[in-house]
């Protein structure tokens, strides 16, 4: 049996690791403040394979999705809430230049297998995924508040190096002011509006530089900004024109808000999520910085985090804390 593990933050990160550790046998525990500004709390939770005005397939897509698709759907047996959905994404081109640069790569297979079809103004994408981040959150906590895993308080790290077993920092944004700020994160706020859209197909995100995402209840996402290196939580009335504007050209409706969100996204330098152990303090580890994509990364953190704690393993070079041993 590993150390036990105190996990600080219950986002998507946090979440993911605790029911990780739950199906590993791990003794853990965990710490949280609340979700009011957190970035899982405004997720739109999609796993969108190919991105950007250069259509690049999304980092390590083909090797993920059966883990992820697989580890959500796990998830949803588990809580016994409804988590997963499979989707296309209807994504139109916003100029000339982005429909030759998707084309070409389609000619060339670089986009296998992730587009099925090509219109006029448009490409399909699937497969893709949802993953109800908000509902996902919630029956977690119920759960381990009713378990007594979860105490919800804000976490002092300045005691933490006292505790004789693991610390996760899984905090999110306010990492950047924690033990692992050497690291040079960033901040990006997103802003996210909840609208009343009835009638759109449920099994289709539509996509045009923003995406319109419907819910099962008449309802959908409409999202989301980006704002690197802004890092406040008050709701623009910029923003919700804007994505209202792009809701209205995707779909032909003019939509009422009933939520306006904001979150704050974290992100390392190279933009890769991170995982691994602080370099110079044994048993502090971090597993954070998922950004927009880490619905699709959350999964495989988690099971990397897992392995390292019930048996050593190291984790992949590509997202490890750079300098641990």
């Amino acid at each position: 049996m590993a150390a036990s593990v105190l996990i600080v933050g219950q986002g998507l990160a946090g979440t993911v690791l605790g029911w990780a550790l739950d199906r590993a046998g791990i003794d853990w525990r965990m710490v949280d403040a609340g979700h009011a500004h957190a970035a899982s709390r405004v997720a739109a939770g999609i796993i969108n394979p190919v991105t950007g005005l250069r259509w690049v397939k999304t980092w390590r897509i083909d090797e993920l999705w059966p883990e992820t698709r697989a580890a959500y759907q796990a998830m949803a047996a588990d809580f016994g809430v409804p988590l997963w959905r499979d989707l296309r994404i209807r994504r139109y081109w916003r100029t000339e230049k982005e429909r030759r640069t998707s084309q070409a790569k389609l000619e060339r297979g670089a986009l296998t297998p992730w587009v099925t079809a090509v219109a006029d103004d448009h490409a399909v994408l699937a497969p893709a995924g949802r993953v109800d981040v908000p509902t996902l959150l919630a029956a977690a906590r119920t759960r381990w508040l009713a378990e007594g895993r979860l105490t919800e308080a804000k976490f002092d790290w300045a005691l933490g190096s006292e505790r004789e077993g693991w610390v996760i920092d899984c905090t999110g944004a306010a990492a950047r002011n924690g033990p692992f700020a050497a690291l040079g994160f960033a901040v990006s706020k997103g802003e996210v509006l909840r609208a009343p859209l009835p009638g759109l197909d449920g099994s289709e995100v539509r996509h045009r530089g923003h995406w319109v995402v419907p819910d099962e209840i008449g309802g959908a996402w409409i999202g989301a900004t980006h704002e690197p290196g802004v890092d406040d939580l008050q709701p623009t009335d910029e923003a919700r024109t804007t994505l209202l504007r792009s809701a209205e050209r995707l779909t032909g409706f003019v939509a009422e808000p009933s939520a306006h969100l904001v979150g704050l996204r974290l992100a390392a330098r190279d933009m890769r999520p991170v995982a691994g152990v602080h370099p110079h303090q044994a048993r502090l580890g971090i597993f954070s910085a998922l950004g927009s994509k880490g619905v699709l990364y959350a999964p495989w953190l988690a099971r990397q985090w897992s392995e390292h704690l019930a048996k050593g393993t190291g984790f992949d070079p590509a997202v490890a804390v750079r300098g641990a041993k």
